[in-house]
């Protein structure tokens, strides 16, 4: 078993990456799409709020902002100042109470699933179209003019196409990737007067 499936079965594990920062950047992801994911569960109409497990509302929060804000604060508070970061072992219990739920309800959703084709059409086709954006620094492209532009140089220096591609996706909510995926793939309407 690797340590990333070790961490994922306990949150509370010590991770130990080559760097802290390594360590905290697995952290920071798991993070940031916890709630991001419920959000747009909720939006989608997947889930309801109210299905939130309760030991996981009152520890965590039921809305994004509250679920980031609670596990920034205690993964501060258990690890600043240790060789290791992780969650306490309570929050670690309710993380992974929360990702099952998020498991249940919402990765292994029957309508996520029905849709799963399109889905990965969607993102081979972003992947490719983006990377061809970066590659040829196209600045009309939301990578470029959005993503990468005041981008700390040594992001753009040390990070390779594939992986600046992959960090904008990663970081799109499901409504954005969905609505760039349209709005690169279907054409606009063309003015009146060439509707003759």
């Amino acid at each position: 078993m690797t340590e990333y499936t070790q961490k994922i079965e306990d949150p509370s594990r010590d991770f130990l990456p080559t760097t802290l920062e390594g360590a905290l950047v697995r952290m920071v992801d798991t993070i940031s799409y916890i709630g991001r994911d419920i959000e747009d569960a909720i939006r989608l109409g997947l889930i309801c709020r109210d299905a939130i497990p309760r030991e996981c509302k009152e520890r965590l929060g039921d809305t994004n902002g509250k679920i980031v804000y609670n596990l920034v604060e205690d993964l501060i508070n258990n690890s600043y100042g240790k060789d290791s970061i992780a969650f306490s072992a309570e929050v670690a219990d309710i993380l992974a109470i929360l990702r099952e739920f998020n498991m249940e309800h919402i990765y292994r959703n029957k309508l996520i699933k029905t849709q799963a084709q399109k889905i990965e059409f969607l993102f081979e086709f972003l992947f490719k179209r983006l990377l061809k954006d970066v590659k040829k620094w196209n600045k009309t492209s939301p990578i470029v003019s959005g993503f990468l532009n005041g981008m700390d140089p040594i992001y753009i220096d040390t990070t390779t196409p594939e992986e600046m591609v992959r960090d904008f996706i990663a970081g799109m909510t499901d409504a954005y990737f969905l609505r760039l995926a349209q709005d690169l793939l279907i054409p606009e309407e063309l003015p009146a007067k060439f509707n003759q």
